[in-house]
């Protein structure tokens, strides 16, 4: 592991060109990990590699292994450097039926409901629905339903479409046994240099932080390959070389299975484009405004939605506070609709006689504050602005210090965990409760032996981007529907819904901690 780290940081620092550097570090991890087949589906000719076997490389080009076995009858044993054919089937025609603008097909040698579905962009599942004899299994000659007519006049069945019409839509679904995911990052490896050869600080953090995200899909390969699973990674830089030439091309899209990236706006628009139309899914990596949803429906993020946190946090005061008022702070600013979901969530979760009273403030301070409380009962106040409202949480803090007479009750923003200036004597006195969607199990003793491996591979803890990487990869590995179980999330702990409104899953995973006995524990 060392070795293979030090190659990396020798590679992404060399003044090699672009294409033989990431043509190496592709064959780095290739080797590094022992899985996986990398199938080149627009050629003709495959070179074997290391573990391949007849079996795998069938099964990863929706092969019968007759059919592989049949195009190469001189090679009866596979070894490393051995090239061999790869039939390519013909686009299978749609044939419709006749007065009903129905869709079937006809099995042929070798075809599985898996790659046949691929062929007509459509899922198994449904395949199954409206083929129930076909689950037991195909033979060659059957006829199956594609799409009833319903769904071919309205074009509403597709790769990730739902499994019903009545039903929302499932994950992405990748029946096989190899993950192969692609790496897109700003490596910026044919990046000017000023005088000296030391590249300027804007790319040299872009590097390091490409470096850690490659880290954190590695340390998730690594833990998915220990676990049973084949993943194959190719790393590909989005940056392009001097002469404008990006070393990426669309059939490296066609080759993924899933796409991690890329970071920088104007690459992750062409990409993000490009597989909206394949129906691969993608992860974006780091936060986007605008956020780039509307370009491909299986774009997804391990970032929570905030709304979802803050009405959970609203249901939380109401269920705790019965019979007293709760003094809601509304800055009626850019986090206006934060202060909505906890006044939504209250709402759905008042039962009792409790009573939310609004006070308004802005993003600085709230006059009047200190005459509204009461010595003789909890005060309990909300905040639901974030980080447009720090001077406001300031001002709350110091003046609560000063009448420091007043029992109170404070429910917060997640993003006060940012902020430096809470004292922790203040979030003591004050019982701060906010929500959280993230954080390292470390009562989990596999997640705690997970980040020890990572400790000792680079010799430092993994950063907020390894642990997103490794958890995108960790996520996508469930996607494979295979028996054996996917190593535990290390950081994020996604809660997928289907969003009717923006037509997507997205993560509503959040739960409620409180600042007690000097540190976060979870809100009872």
């Amino acid at each position: 592991m060392n070795e293979r780290l030090f190659l990396m940081r020798i590679l992404l620092n060399s003044r090699l060109p672009q294409s033989h550097t990431m043509r190496i570090l592709g064959m780095a991890l290739f080797f590094t990990f022992g899985c996986g087949v990398l199938t080149l589906t627009a050629q003709s000719e495959y070179t074997v590699l290391p573990g391949d076997t007849f079996s795998r490389i069938a099964r990863a080009n929706g092969l019968a292994l007759a059919e592989l076995q049949e195009a190469n009858p001189t090679i009866t044993e596979l070894s490393p450097g051995d090239r061999i054919l790869i039939p390519q089937r013909p686009e299978p025609a749609a044939v419709h039926l006749p007065g009903t603008g129905g869709m079937w097909h006809t099995v042929e040698a070798g075809e599985t409901l898996y790659s046949i579905g691929k062929l007509y962009q459509v899922p198994v599942k449904e395949l199954e629905r409206h083929n129930p004899d076909a689950s037991t299994g195909l033979s060659i000659g059957d006829v199956l339903v594609i799409r009833p007519e319903s769904l071919t006049e309205k074009n509403e069945v597709s790769w990730h479409a739902a499994d019903s019409l009545h039903s929302r839509p499932s994950l992405p679904r990748l029946n096989q046994d190899t993950l192969r995911a692609l790496i897109m990052l700003p490596f910026m490896l044919d990046a000017d240099t000023i005088e000296g050869g030391v590249y300027d600080a804007k790319t040299t953090r872009l590097r390091e932080i490409s470096l850690e995200f490659l880290h954190g899909a590695e340390w998730a390969a690594a833990m998915l390959s220990d676990s049973g699973y084949a993943v194959c990674l190719r790393v590909m830089d989005t940056d392009p070389d001097s002469l404008g030439v990006n070393d990426w091309r669309e059939t490296d899209l066609a080759w993924a299975d899933v796409v991690l990236g890329p970071l920088r706006r104007e690459p992750l628009d062409s990409v993000n484009s490009l597989l909206a139309t394949s129906g691969t899914p993608q992860w974006i990596l780091t936060p986007q405004n605008p956020i780039v949803w509307d370009k491909h429906p299986l774009a997804f993020t391990l970032d929570p939605v905030p709304e979802v946190g803050m009405r959970r946090l609203g249901q939380k005061a109401a269920l705790a506070h019965p019979g007293d008022t709760v003094l809601l702070l509304e800055t009626r600013g850019k986090d206006v609709r934060m202060e909505e979901a906890f006044k939504s969530g209250f709402e759905s979760a008042c039962t009792s006689e409790a009573v939310l009273r609004s006070i308004p403030a802005n993003t600085q301070f709230c006059e009047g504050l200190i005459a509204e409380l009461d010595t003789s009962k909890l005060n309990v106040i909300a905040v639901p602005a974030g980080k447009p409202a720090q001077s406001l949480i300031a001002y709350i803090q110091t003046e609560l210090q000063l009448a420091d007479s007043f029992p109170v009750q404070l429910y917060g923003n997640a993003d006060a965990r940012q902020f430096e200036f809470l004292e922790h004597r203040f979030l003591e006195r004050a019982h701060w409760t906010m929500p959280v969607s993230q954080g390292t199990r470390w009562s989990d003793v596999e997640v705690a032996q997970q980040v020890q491996a990572y400790r000792d591979a680079y010799r430092t803890d993994p950063s907020l981007y390894a642990l997103v990487a490794c958890d995108a990869l960790l996520e996508s590995a469930k996607w494979l529907e295979l028996p054996w179980p996917v190593p535990a999330s290390v950081f994020c702990h996604p809660e997928w819904v289907w969003d009717s409104a923006k037509k997507r899953w997205m993560n509503h995973r959040w739960g409620i901690e409180k600042f007690d006995a000097g540190g976060w524990v979870e809100a009872q």
